[in-house]
C-alpha cells in the first residue's frame, strides 16, 4: 500500500504551462481535442514513471498515461491532471539465441519495424508508423501480418508495469497470470504504466505485395470478393485490407488515409508469405472483380511492404471521427449497399471505410484465453471522416455515429482501441464475455481506481 509523506518530486523531462514547448507537448494525433493538462512528464526511466504516480496520488490530480497520442477519443491527455509520456524511453534489445525482443514502451511502430528488419526479424504491429507501441498492443494490435502470426499481443512473453502504489512489477506467464491475461487486450490505462515489452519475433527477409485499385463504381464486386480472402479456409499466409473513399478530400485530411488513394477510390493492399507465382494464382478471383486500374504484384524486402502501406495511413495530426467495429459473416447485398449510400452522402468532404482482414492466426485462439475477446471476427471496418470548421465536424461526426448504428445488423462488438464515447453498452462492445473478469482483475490491482478515464474498466464491487 502506497503511504506518501513529503510531496514527491517529479522527474524526467518536465513540461508545464507556460513552458515554451508546453503547447506541443498537450496536442493529441486527433487535433479535434484541445486539453490542458496540469504537467507532462516525459519519462526517461521507470523511476520518473514511479515518481509521477505517486506525485499525482500526493496531489489527488487525475492521471492519463500516453505513448503515441494517437487515442481516438483524445483520452491519453486530460484538463488539469497529469500525463505520464513514456514516448521518450524507445530502446530495443533483440535476444536472437531466444528469438525475443524487448521493447520500451515508447517506441512507435514504423521505428520498432525498421530496428528489428536490421536484425532480419519482425514483431506484428499496427500499420500507421506514429503509433505507439503500448497503446497498439494493450487493446490487440491488427497488423498486415495478422493473418499468419496473429495480433500484436499474441507475441508478449512479459510486460513490465508501474502499478497505482508506485511498484514495479512484472506480467507473464508464471508472475501475476491473471494481470497478464487483463493487460493482453483490455486496453491501455487501466492497470497502471506499461514501461517495457518482451516479444517473440519472427525471422523474415522478402514477402509478397499486392496493391490493386478500382474506381468508386466497382464496389460491389469488389467488396464481395475481398471479403473471401479473409473467411476460414482462406490462404492464412495472405492479409488484405480494403480503403474506400469517396474520392475527394477536405483541405486538413492531407495527410489522412484518403490522399493516397486519390484517383483509386478504392484500393486493396496485401503482404503475402510466399512466391509471387502463388500470390498471383490467389489473387485471381480479385483481378477479375471489377475493372482494376492499377495492379502491382511484386516480391519485395518487408522493410519496403510496411512503407507501402504506411503511405495509406495519417502522418501528421489531424481532426477526425472514428470507429471501429467487427464483421463476423461476409456482408450481404443490404450491407455493402449501405456502405455505398454512405460513401456516397458524404457530410464533409473527406469520409472513409476501412477494412482490415483478421482471422487465421487471430482466430485460433480461444476467445478467453487473452482479454482480446473478438477472436472469430472476419475484420475490423472502420468509418472515418474528417473535415474544416466546427460545423463540418459535427456532420462528420454525425456520419460516423449513423454509420456504426445501420451497421449493427451486420456487424458485432467494437476494437477497443477504436474507442468511442458515444457508446452506451461499451463494456460489451469492447470486452464481450471478458468484461467481468477484467473488473475483478482491476479490483485486484488497482482497487481505489486511481487508473480511470471515461470507459475505463472499473474495480469490482468486493
Amino acid at each position: 500500500m502506497l503511504r506518501l509523506g513529503k510531496e514527491p518530486e517529479l522527474t524526467g523531462r518536465i513540461v508545464e504551462s507556460g513552458n515554451s514547448q508546453y503547447n506541443s507537448a498537450r496536442r493529441e494525433f486527433n487535433t479535434y481535442f484541445n486539453k490542458f493538462p496540469r504537467v507532462v512528464v516525459f519519462a526517461q526511466k521507470n523511476q520518473d514513471v514511479v515518481n509521477a504516480i505517486r506525485w499525482a496520488r500526493y496531489n489527488k490530480v487525475p492521471i492519463r498515461m500516453r505513448s503515441g497520442r494517437h487515442s481516438y477519443e483524445g483520452l491519453s491527455v486530460v484538463n488539469g491532471g497529469i500525463v505520464i509520456d513514456v514516448s521518450d524511453m524507445q530502446q530495443v534489445d533483440v535476444n536472437r539465441k531466444r528469438g525475443t525482443a524487448t521493447v520500451q514502451a515508447g517506441i512507435r511502430g514504423g521505428a520498432l519495424n525498421s530496428a528489428l528488419w536490421e536484425e532480419g526479424l519482425v514483431v506484428p504491429v499496427g500499420l500507421c508508423p506514429t503509433t505507439g507501441i503500448a497503446g497498439v498492443t494493450l487493446g490487440g494490435g491488427h497488423s498486415i501480418l495478422s493473418r499468419p502470426y496473429g495480433l500484436t499481443l499474441d507475441h508478449l512473453v512479459d510486460i513490465e508495469m508501474v502499478n497505482a502504489d508506485g511498484r514495479i512489477i512484472h506480467a507473464n506467464a508464471t508472475q501475476n497470470k491473471d494481470l497478464f491475461w487483463a493487460l493482453r487486450g483490455g486496453g491501455g490505462g487501466n492497470f497502471g504504466v506499461c514501461t517495457n515489452f518482451r516479444f517473440r519475433t519472427h525471422p523474415i527477409e522478402t514477402v509478397g505485395f499486392v496493391e490493386i485499385g478500382w474506381d468508386l463504381n466497382d464496389l460491389e464486386a469488389v467488396l464481395r470478393t475481398w471479403q473471401d480472402y479473409t473467411v476460414p479456409g482462406a490462404n492464412e499466409r495472405l492479409t488484405v485490407t480494403l480503403g474506400i473513399t469517396n474520392g475527394r478530400q477536405s483541405t486538413q485530411s492531407k495527410s489522412a488515409k484518403q490522399q493516397s488513394q486519390v484517383g483509386f477510390p478504392i484500393l486493396m493492399q496485401g503482404v503475402f508469405l510466399g512466391s509471387v507465382k502463388e500470390l498471383r494464382q490467389v489473387l485471381q478471383p480479385i483481378l477479375r472483380a471489377g475493372s482494376p486500374r492499377k495492379v502491382v504484384i511484386e516480391r519485395i524486402p518487408w522493410i519496403e511492404s510496411v512503407r507501402l502501406v504506411a503511405k495509406t495511413t495519417p502522418t501528421k495530426p489531424y481532426p477526425f471521427k472514428s470507429v471501429g467495429p467487427y464483421v463476423f459473416h461476409r456482408l450481404p447485398k443490404s450491407g455493402i449497399s449501405t456502405i455505398r449510400r454512405f460513401i456516397e452522402s458524404p457530410p464533409t468532404s473527406g469520409v472513409s471505410v476501412f477494412l482490415h482482414g483478421l482471422g487465421g492466426a487471430v482466430a485460433k485462439v480461444p476467445n478467453r484465453a487473452t482479454a482480446y475477446y473478438y477472436r472469430r471476427a472476419l475484420y475490423n471496418m472502420t468509418p472515418s471522416a474528417t473535415w474544416n470548421t466546427q460545423e463540418e465536424a459535427n456532420r462528420g461526426i454525425r456520419w460516423v455515429e449513423n454509420f456504426r448504428r445501420e451497421m449493427l445488423p451486420f456487424t458485432k462488438g467494437v476494437y477497443v482501441n477504436t474507442p468511442d464515447l458515444k457508446i452506451k453498452n461499451w463494456q460489451q462492445a469492447y470486452f464481450g464475455g471478458n468484461f467481468e473478469r477484467l473488473t475483478r482483475v482491476k479490483a485486484q490491482y488497482d482497487p481505489k481506481n486511481i487508473f480511470h478515464f471515461p470507459q475505463s474498466i472499473p474495480p469490482a464491487r468486493r
